[in-house]
């Protein structure tokens, strides 16, 4: 049976292990007698308490002491004796300047080697010894002489199937990462190793290997979970098959000087603490290597089909190209008011009438809006912009991109739909197309008033929702209301990928008037999961028509909505220099993510999610508290 060492329990004394059921004493040296007795002392103290929830309690008690200011105190100055009593018995200098000579990363380590072992061997003839570094995940104590330490590295740009994400994903529902508390030989023979977004590789450090046997006794004393090292060994296999390297030396590059709790579930700790979060729970890691693929293969189609990258500004003194409440700041230099961008579109169509025919930009939007399970005030969307083209050429290109988007990041068409495991999507198309006036007639079993654009047809579609059960807020506008149709009559339907098209006048001041009818405009949305993922349309190039757009909008601001847009003059001059018939086209990156990568919330999805600090988030519950006393 293995001493399990639990790396962030420091006491007095410096030191305190967890172990599973039995007691095993330490003998590494007199030195480390008094230390081995307050291991004992706390695995006696374990081992009175009930077995089944002794771990369980050891495991929230970690968690609890991440915000515990004075056990992070005493935990730093613990480890700060124990790098002072490393650097005195070795002579041996951490956080060094100096480059590593490292000669193999854990991945290339396990790929080289896994082959030229049979079980139960070292490769002793090796003409220089392998040196790789890694992260400490556990330490396992199995006599004075071996221990086995897990270390852990990046996963970067390894292939990452689907099948392995879900079943990751569900494995960590159902353990909630508890502690592996295994013998190294029980592990599964799998020479990836892989958790998460990390390889990991099995450090079997075996005293009678090391270099010095003083500096071996150190080293195993002072290390703790979370330590960045450099291992200098050779490579080996267990009799079981797992690969690992016996070590010659270890080196402390980097100590880790904050508790690395083993279980890490509370959303609101996590999100507002990723490095833990993805320290403790390396499965969180997944959503951003497949968001790096998407955001790859997005680039290298549009790049491909002749398409010009390019940047335009976040902050400027107007903002347009969607209809959102943007976040305000001032420039001091200037003495200007300016405003974070709510969308690129006004800019990129500058530049198609400027001769860049085709361009594209993927980028940073800010709105100034609620959060939800979908929505954060820092996004990131891919708008494109083709000269010639109309909204069918925009359909046609959303279906070539996102199949092969699908099938090139994880292998396959189809992807499970988060919020119900039962229902697979299938992204390759042709995808099912919605009209969304003639929809909403059917459905309603009423007709639409002919001009949906003029305030005068306000009582007739409350009178319509009213009758179908939506419920709008004020203030009441054509676009307000015509929406909120929308989301509750045919975004329901749209659970396989879907093109809501041919939207009204009122909702879209940036796209051409339909070549069909005078109260409708050549847009489409593609809804997926019931979710907007693409906006796009033929764009509206006439310069008086914008302007009479730009105005209608203004009359919506006046009657109190902070959404709609702004009279940009400088865009309307743009226009009159000629802009070509264009289609135009935005996605959603962090929405079809989560797609992707099967999360339900986008928080998930985004590396530092926007989140109130904890400690006015306690003081937010409290006054809410205070007010609810009050009324009682």
């Amino acid at each position: 049976m293995l001493l399990f060492r639990n790396l962030n329990k420091i006491n007095k004394n410096n030191l305190i292990l967890n172990i599973s059921k039995n007691n095993q004493k330490l003998s590494f040296s007199t030195t480390t007698t008094t230390k081995a007795t307050n291991v004992i002392n706390k695995i006696n103290q374990v081992n009175n308490n009930n077995n089944n929830n002794s771990n369980n309690n050891i495991e929230n008690e970690e968690s609890d002491d991440i915000n515990n200011e004075n056990y992070l105190k005493h935990y730093s100055q613990s480890r700060e004796q124990m790098m002072n009593d490393y650097k005195d018995k070795t002579g041996k200098d951490i956080y060094e300047s100096k480059a590593r000579p490292i000669t193999h990363t854990i991945k290339d380590f396990r790929k080289q080697f896994k082959d030229q072992l049979e079980n139960g061997t070292k490769l002793t003839e090796i003409e220089h010894p392998i040196t790789l570094a890694g992260r400490v995940k556990s330490i396992r104590i199995s006599s004075n002489k071996l221990v086995f330490i897990d270390i852990n590295s990046s996963l970067t740009n390894q292939e990452i199937s689907y099948n392995d994400i879900i079943q990751q994903q569900q494995q960590q529902q159902q353990q909630q990462q508890q502690q592996q508390q295994q013998n190294s030989d029980d592990n599964n023979n799998n020479n990836s190793r892989i958790n998460g977004g990390q390889y990991s590789l099995q450090v079997m450090a075996d005293k009678k290997f090391y270099k010095d046997s003083l500096e071996f006794e150190n080293i195993i004393l002072n290390l703790r979970r979370g330590d960045i090292i450099e291992v200098n060994g050779i490579p080996a296999k267990t009799k079981v098959g797992e690969i690992s390297i016996v070590p010659i030396e270890i080196n402390i590059l980097t100590p880790c000087i904050r508790p690395i709790p083993q279980k890490l579930i509370d959303k609101e700790i996590r999100y507002r603490n990723r490095p833990l979060d993805f320290l403790v729970n390396p499965t969180t890691q997944i959503p951003f290597y497949i968001r790096s693929k998407m955001i790859s293969y997005l680039r290298k189609f549009l790049v491909e089909k002749g398409y010009l990258e390019v940047d335009t500004p976040i902050l400027s003194t107007n903002v347009g190209g969607a209809n959102a409440k943007p976040f305000k700041t001032h420039s001091n230099s200037l003495n200007l008011d300016l405003f974070l961008r709510i969308s690129p579109e006004l800019f990129l169509k500058q530049l198609i009438i400027s001769g860049f025919d085709k361009v594209f930009e993927i980028g940073k939007q800010f709105r100034n809006e609620g959060i939800d399970l979908t929505h954060n005030p820092e996004f990131t969307t891919c708008e494109f912009y083709q000269a010639y083209a109309d909204y069918e050429t925009m359909m046609t290109m959303t279906e070539e991109l996102l199949s092969g988007m699908v099938y090139d990041t994880l292998g396959t068409y189809e992807v499970v739909l988060p919020s119900n495991p039962d229902i697979k999507i299938n992204f390759k198309g042709p995808y099912q197309r919605i009209n969304f006036i003639d929809k909403i007639q059917e459905l309603t079993g009423r007709q639409l008033p002919k001009d949906l654009v003029s305030y005068d047809c306000i009582e007739e579609l409350l009178d319509i929702c009213n009758e179908n059960n939506i419920r709008c807020k004020e203030p009441y506008t054509p676009t307000r209301i015509l929406d909120e149709m929308a989301s509750t009559l045919l975004e329901p339907l749209c659970i396989q990928p879907t093109f809501i098209q041919d939207h009204p006048l009122a909702m879209s001041p940036l796209a051409k008037i339909h070549r069909n009818s005078t109260q409708r405009t050549e847009r489409f949305e593609l809804f997926v999961g019931g979710k907007e993922l693409v906006n796009a349309y033929s764009e509206l190039n006439d310069p008086k028509e914008q302007r009479k757009r730009f105005l209608a909008q203004s009359m919506d601001r006046t009657s109190g909505d902070e959404e709609a847009q702004i009279l940009d003059e400088s865009f309307c001059n743009s226009l009159e220099l000629a802009l070509p018939p264009t289609g135009g086209w935005g996605l959603g990156i962090d929405r079809l993510c989560m797609l992707f990568s099967n999360t339900t919330t986008i928080k998930d999805v985004i590396l530092f999610p926007t989140m109130k600090p904890i400690n006015q988030l306690k003081q937010d519950n409290q006054q809410q508290e205070q007010q609810k006393d009050k009324k009682l």
